[in-house]
């Protein structure tokens, strides 16, 4: 049990530092949160803190903004009008600005009910597997391969742990960090968990700075509070996420009188419910397992845990053995491993297996059909073998219970990190995978991870006019801004 007295200590070392840390920053944006009043077709704004009609966002009549009016005399009078439809993207500056933790269907409702009506319709965005943060946004800005899916793996080459925890808390930052113009700092993020809220404003007006300060045509900027706010406040920690973030935009059209572009994406999607913290090491116990630091026998795992997420993954020369016990406990939902060349995917009634040939994807229910995708297969337009693209898979299952399972499924295992672990698994949603150490700090009312629609699906919505059909997120930056590639701002 070294491991765990290890990693706790690690964490709760860690959670102490930030509970006896520094206070979010004090800037705000200036922007008024909401709205003064609507006239006609013109919903003003208070600029000047004397209840005036000082700017306006002007709808056309599908309930989209045209147009940005200013009032000069402050009275409502229109001085000065800026049609957005003016601005073609190559001579306006791009926002891309990340958030973190948020479901498709959520930004789909804030859409219809008026929110973000500068942008196109928000399109379902699919990431890889599993959604963690550092996962998809590895994807989203096309970076390397992680080494290992979470911050503490097991290096199979070496037989050793493998801990980037201390080279973060240190400074180190991840490829998809170096090439965003913004994030908070890793010891910055553990502090907006305890008080997520002060630390989301102070973010947007940090991002407000650095897109001020930006020299590019591109400016990236990743806020990761949003997080903090929504596994802490759940769903009206969701809403308040995309009050902020549209309060941070307003502020850009206005300032910059409308020449700009902004693109908005979230990493994943999240479950909006209570999570219950499953006793992982204790069900290794009971089914003969030995958690440990190192493999030396059969029967020793090495459990990788870290958030309390509804993904965790456990190293073992046994994947058979140690799936078929995590499954004979209810509360998990998927267990997968390699058998051979094919990716095996278990629940409690039986197991299906996925198979790739030159980049097409099979999947076979050996006595069970896991993914439910019986009638998916049958109007898939597979060839004679059974295999399809993986756009195929994708346009097929994207709304299904489990989207792109095939693909991301087999990535995984595959191209996702440079030694995945042999043992990946999900737990059903109410429930998680954590260490339990975090939990005397924050009570997750929302979490992510898994491979279902819940925890994976998420948006990406624009004023590029390029966003029109759901994307895997690698495939985002080819859409919004054709030929950009990001490179690394900052090395450590």
């Amino acid at each position: 049990m070294v491991r765990f007295v290890t990693t706790w200590a690690a964490a709760s070392f860690w959670l102490i530092w930030c509970a006896c840390g520094c206070s979010a920053p004090s800037a705000r944006l200036t922007f008024p949160a909401h709205p003064l009043c609507r006239a006609g077709d013109t919903v003003w704004y208070d600029l000047s803190g004397k209840r005036t009609r000082d700017f306006g966002l002007r709808y056309n009549t599908d309930g989209d903004v045209a147009a940005l009016v200013y009032s000069d005399l402050h009275d409502g009078t229109v001085s000065r009008t800026y049609e957005l439809a003016d601005y073609a993207n190559a001579d306006v500056p791009h926002l891309i600005l990340l958030l973190d933790s948020l479901p498709f269907q959520s930004a789909i409702n804030r859409y219809n009910a008026g929110g973000f009506r500068f942008c196109a319709q928000p399109q379902k965005i699919i990431p890889p597997f599993p959604s963690l943060t550092e996962v998809c946004y590895s994807s989203v800005l096309h970076c390397p391969p992680l080494t290992g899916m979470i911050d503490q793996s097991y290096d199979q080459g070496t037989g050793h742990v493998r801990s980037a925890f201390w080279p973060r808390v240190l400074g180190y930052v991840q490829p998809w960090e170096q090439r965003c113009d913004y994030h908070a700092s890793f010891y910055e993020d553990g502090l907006s968990f305890l008080d997520p809220r002060p630390w989301y404003a102070a973010e947007l007006e940090r991002a407000h700075a650095a897109i001020d300060k930006s020299p590019n045509h591109v400016t990236v900027v990743y806020l990761g509070s949003a997080a903090s706010m929504v596994c802490k406040y759940g769903r009206a920690g969701v809403n308040e996420v995309f009050d902020g973030a549209e309060q941070l935009c307003l502020e850009l059209l206005y300032e910059r009188h409308g020449a700009i572009k902004i693109s908005i994406m979230a990493d994943h999607g999240h479950n909006l419910m209570r999570s219950t913290n499953l006793p992982i090491a204790q069900y290794m116990t009971e089914a003969g397992f030995h958690p440990a630091e190192t493999i030396a026998s059969p029967q020793d795992v090495f459990l990788e845990i870290n958030g309390l997420v509804t993904y965790a993954a456990i190293d073992t020369l046994q994947p058979r053995r140690v799936a078929d016990a995590l499954v004979s406990h209810p509360e998990i939902e998927l267990a997968m491993y390699l058998e051979g060349n094919r990716v095996i995917v278990r629940d409690a009634e039986g197991s299906a297996a996925i198979e790739c040939e030159h980049q097409r994807l099979r999947y076979v229910p050996i006595d069970r059909d896991v993914l439910a995708y019986g009638a998916i297969v049958k109007s898939l337009g597979a060839d004679a073998g059974g295999f399809a693209s993986g756009d195929q898979w994708l346009r097929a299952t994207r709304d299904a219970q489990f989207p792109d399972g095939p693909r991301r499924l087999w990535d995984a295992f595959h191209a996702t990190a440079v030694d995945p672990p042999r043992v990946m698994f999900t737990t059903k949603d109410g429930y998680c995978a954590g260490l339990q150490e975090y939990e005397k700090y924050i009570t997750m009312e929302s979490t992510h991870g898994g491979l279902n629609q819940l925890d994976s699906a998420t948006f990406l919505m624009s004023m590029t006019g390029r966003v029109r059909e759901p994307m895997r997120s690698r495939d985002i930056l080819g859409v919004i801004e054709p030929g950009f590639e990001p490179v690394a701002h900052q090395k450590k």
